[in-house]
């Protein structure tokens, strides 16, 4: 039978081991870095991942922090702009550590430095803000827009002095909104719809502009149009009255006795109508035709045949 007492022992011995060897390593992920440090001095930064052997606490113990990338709001508060208007600009930061121990040494934990980038970030912020006018951050107009350039030149600025001071990479500051106190939005609002109004008359008068353009346009073209049509129909008419006038004097040449009867006859069918009651001179022309007898026709002439004419 085994003796209980070298159980218990045998048994403790391997939970002290147990605890000896997990009290003596550390491991690191891969989103971290690691300082370890004896009795609160730094000894060693351990960047690559793995298993690590280290002294028992107190002798020894490890500080971690998490290599991806932190966001942080700023506090929200008024800024002046250059040509002093009055706006809340609200920003965010992205960043990491870079240098561990640095960061360790200046703020100790990513709790701090949150507190120590607001100061940073507000001042930057404040000092950008007041080299841009209000219409250069809040126009329609892409060209003259420069809110880009202000989140750039914040993020450059706080890059230098973050990195110098803390250890960390600031990968961007960026605005999250633009808003006004309540004082000032009625103001901006007026100036807004003054821009836009004249936009508008702008438009208006280039679209009078070419809107005349395109009339005076259509109308040359219409003079030059109904000017060729003009000459054409005259050129045409030219034509049917030369013609006219010689089938005219075709038919007078063949017969003139005849067609001064027909003229005397129009104006005679012109003059008197249905119910019409006149008193004239019968002897005047064409009147006279109103009581002269009608000409006697032709006789018919006979054709004789041959076998009349041998009867």
């Amino acid at each position: 039978m085994k003796n209980p007492l070298f159980a218990r022992l045998a048994v403790g011995l391997l939970l002290l081991g147990l605890l000896v060897a997990a009290t003596a390593t550390y491991q690191v992920r891969e989103n971290e870095f690691a300082v370890l440090t004896a009795f609160g001095k730094p000894v060693r930064v351990v960047r690559a991942p793995g298993l690590y052997a280290r002294l028992p606490w107190p002798f020894q113990s490890v500080q971690r922090f998490d290599t991806r990338l932190d966001f942080y709001e700023a506090r929200i508060s008024e800024a002046l702009t250059l040509d002093k208007r009055n706006i809340i600009v609200p920003v965010f930061i992205a960043w990491r550590i870079d240098d561990p121990l640095r960061f360790l040494k200046a703020v100790g934990s990513a709790e701090n430095a949150r507190a120590r980038f607001d100061a940073l970030v507000t001042s930057a912020r404040n000092s950008v803000l007041a080299s841009y006018e209000f219409r250069q951050l809040v126009t329609s107009d892409g060209t003259a827009l420069r809110l880009v350039a202000m989140e750039d030149e914040i993020t450059k600025i706080v890059r230098e002095q973050a990195g110098q001071l803390f250890g960390v990479v600031v990968e961007k500051v960026g605005v999250k909104r633009l808003s006004l106190p309540e004082a000032n939005t009625e103001f901006v609002f007026r100036r807004m719809r003054a821009e836009r109004e004249q936009f508008a008359a702008k438009f208006r008068a280039e679209g009078r502009q070419q809107a005349d353009e395109l009339r005076a346009q259509t109308e040359a073209k219409k003079s030059t149009v109904v000017a060729e049509a003009r000459r054409e129909a005259e050129e045409i008419r030219g034509r049917a009255e030369a013609e006219s006038a010689a089938i005219y004097a075709k038919a007078h040449g063949e017969d003139p006795e005849f067609y001064a009867f027909l003229r005397e006859l129009q104006v005679l069918k012109q003059t008197v109508g249905n119910n019409t009651t006149i008193v004239l001179d019968t002897d005047s022309e064409p009147f006279r035709l109103l009581k002269e007898k009608p000409l006697p026709l032709p006789a018919p002439q006979t054709v004789q045949t041959p076998i009349q004419a041998t009867r």
